[in-house]
């Protein structure tokens, strides 16, 4: 299941946790009844437009980690860094993806063209970081990492921490 489709249920999941609480408690304390048609009209439009307008606003950033575009991201508050990577197998680019595997979760590899594409787990004060990663053959990598969250001044600190962790990945 694509990670766009289970962020929407997980904040469906929360809205819907939230509005029994909710109804339980007007029951408990008002002994109100509500109908399940009423009770399911107004879920539908507190607890699944606004977490789809939420899945939708950030659903081109979240959808390009596991797409299987092979070009860098074009998206606003994207950060670059150029590396050198020395090998120790005659396998560098499955070296790389193994040490990337250890720290972030791949969401998209491709060996034949040395593409990678990683993220950092989404939290709910966090959206988290997506990376794009391209290996040359005389091992240089490019990293790309850019924020789900634009304005985020929390996820623009992510973006450089990602970068000086993936300085010492890359360079040990």
């Amino acid at each position: 299941m694509r990670f766009t489709v289970r962020l929407f249920f997980f904040w469906v999941s929360v809205f819907l946790i939230f509005y029994l609480a909710v109804i339980g408690v007007v029951y408990l304390f008002w002994r109100i009844h509500i109908d399940f048609w009423q009770a399911a009209l107004v879920f539908f439009l507190v607890g699944i437009i606004p977490p789809g307008v939420i899945t939708a606003y950030f659903f081109r950033r979240l959808d390009y980690m596991e797409s299987e575009k092979r070009d860098p991201p074009p998206f606003t508050g994207q950060k670059k860094a150029c590396f050198q990577f020395k090998a120790r197998t005659t396998h560098p680019f499955d070296e790389v993806l193994q040490r990337i595997d250890r720290q972030w979760i791949i969401s998209f590899s491709d060996r034949k063209n040395r593409v990678l594409k990683f993220r950092t787990d989404a939290r709910m004060q966090s959206w988290g970081v997506g990376g794009y990663l391209s290996m040359t053959d005389d091992g240089t990598v490019e990293v790309i990492v850019y924020p789900i969250h634009p304005a985020s001044k929390r996820e623009e600190v992510m973006l450089n921490q990602l970068l000086r962790m993936m300085a010492s990945v890359l360079k040990n």
